[in-house]
């Protein structure tokens, strides 16, 4: 039997599978991306979004509902101290039925200059989002897989839950990404304000994440 990821091995595990009949269906990514294309956006992207150049730029995305963890995202944002949090500029981007909800998260914490709603973006748009932020978060309650592939292959360092089957299968922990459970939204703020303070330490991330997604 192939699964897909670590968390799909586990499943059929769960269901009774033994491990010698599973096999982790390796998935390959795109790696030719031209980059430097989705860098010469930046300015058209940030007057769109509303992003100003001294933003530390957090993007993630997907169908909006429960399993995908959006609101633990919003909520980690709330934990951040008042220096870092007037700094920060989350892109969340999908549609789905948990929009209105984030809305009314995002404004109930007082977000609404931090965080920005998307609507489904073409492929090439939503690189082009990722590709310019310093960050893309992955923060599943429950994911299959996932778009931590994505990120590191336009090399950006990925915080990801472990329940988030990509980020799982391809983050090593303080090398080319933060892993952390999924409910723990005071990890997540930690590994964002680490990411904030440390430029280096975000490049280094991003080099690791680039050599992880050329890996595969």
């Amino acid at each position: 039997v192939f699964a897909v990821g670590i968390t799909g091995m586990k499943y059929f595990q769960k269901l009774g599978f033994s491990e010698s009949r599973l096999v982790n269906f390796p998935i390959c990514v795109e790696t030719d991306e031209n980059i430097p294309v989705y860098l010469a956006r930046r300015e058209e992207i940030y007057s769109k979004l509303s992003i100003f150049n001294n933003n530390f730029v957090l993007s993630a995305g997907s169908r909006i509902i429960y399993d995908k963890g959006y609101d633990l995202l919003i909520k980690s944002i709330a934990h951040l101290n008042n220096e870092i949090r007037e700094k920060i500029k989350v892109i969340i981007v999908g549609s789905g039925s948990c929009v209105p909800d984030l809305e009314k998260l995002i404004t109930d914490l007082s977000l609404e200059k931090q965080i920005v709603l998307v609507k489904w973006l073409a492929i090439e748009d939503f690189k082009a989002v990722i590709a310019n932020s310093d960050v893309f978060i992955h923060p599943a309650r429950l994911d299959s897989y996932g778009g931590t592939t994505l990120g590191m292959a336009l090399g950006v360092p990925v915080i990801g839950s472990y329940q988030a089957g990509a980020a799982v299968d391809r983050i090593v922990h303080g090398v080319n990404g933060y892993l952390y459970e999924a409910d723990d939204i005071q990890s997540l703020a930690s590994f964002i304000t680490l990411l904030y303070q440390s430029s280096d330490l975000r490049k280094k991330m991003a080099l690791e994440a680039r050599k992880t997604a050329l890996q595969w």
